[in-house]
């Protein structure tokens, strides 16, 4: 019988075969691994910057109201700050009694916003009362009152006809009596003690900007930004992750909580992990941020 003989490869053109595309699949992985790099390095450079944005705006935000003659820097260091920021203001709908002080609803039926905040005052909140003391003719012997907030409930009564709301108001209770001397129609503004500080967190190592607030819940320092690069005195070359700096009306450096004008503050921050990217040099990249605060109530 005739036999015939079966077509196949050989083993030299096998072996050039598995040599080709151990290449080419080498050169796929090479450059996948490169492009990975590429998208994570761009990745932390960005979120190193969004960070560095987002702790300026939020830090901005709180501290220029602050009104230093009025104490609400309750201390302060190079890193770090305690103070009262304003969350709202309102009016009160009618003369203050006993402890109780009856303010407006968030809405009126004419459209006229009286109560605005952006969190609801809360347990340990501080209002300040705006008292006529005396005369109404006479601004020497005005005085704003500071009063602890204990609750705020809804449904109080008197504000729906007197100021033209589409609901009652609210019942804010004081721990003390009400000056008798505050009217109907007083401003109010409220305001909350509140923590910043460069800390180091004891999850990761990383120094963060943190926040606390005991009245919010927050009495834990949290992370609101970074990571940042790590505390230091100050010395000859300053690379602190934060360096807080208070000026008075002069332009003068001054330590005296209820001389500050201005709040000069550096942020220094870093990359979570070294990058490796095609073109850069390898290692943690760095960034700053430099904010000048003015506050309110100073020339």
């Amino acid at each position: 019988m005739r036999q015939h003989r079966r077509s196949g490869f050989t083993l030299i053109e096998l072996l050039i075969v598995l040599t080709l595309l151990a290449i080419v699949g080498g050169s796929l992985m090479s450059m996948v691994s490169k492009q990975q790099r590429f998208y994570q390095g761009t990745y932390d450079l960005i979120e190193l910057r969004s960070q560095l944005r987002q702790a300026e705006a939020v830090v901005s935000s709180d501290l220029r109201s602050m009104s230093t003659p009025g104490g609400d820097i309750v201390s302060m260091t190079d890193s770090s700050m305690d103070f009262r920021y304003t969350i709202g203001s309102s009016i009160s709908c009618t003369t203050p009694a006993g402890s109780t002080i009856i303010i407006p609803p968030t809405a009126s039926a004419n459209g006229n916003t009286l109560t605005n905040w952006l969190t609801p005052p809360a347990a340990g909140d501080t209002a300040f009362v705006f008292d006529e003391m005396g005369s109404a003719a006479s601004s020497g012997d005005d005085e704003w009152k500071a009063y602890e907030i204990t609750t705020l409930t809804t449904g109080a009564a008197n504000c729906a006809g007197a100021y033209n709301a589409p609901s009652a108001g609210y019942a804010l209770v004081a721990t003390g009596s009400i000056s008798p001397t505050i009217l109907q129609g007083a401003p109010i503004r409220f305001v909350r003690r509140a923590h910043y500080s460069l800390y180091q967190s004891g999850n990761d190592g990383n120094w963060y900007l943190g926040y606390s607030c005991s009245s919010c819940g927050t009495t834990t320092v949290q992370p609101i930004a970074g990571p940042f690069k790590a505390y230091t005195d100050a010395g000859g070359t300053d690379t602190s992750g934060i360096r807080i700096t208070y000026f008075d009306s002069t332009g003068a450096t001054t330590t005296a909580t209820n001389q500050v004008s201005r709040i000069s503050i550096v942020l220094r921050g870093q990359t979570r992990s070294a990058l490796n990217v095609s073109g850069l040099k390898r290692g943690v990249y760095m960034d700053s941020i430099r904010m000048n605060i003015a506050l309110r109530n100073r020339s």
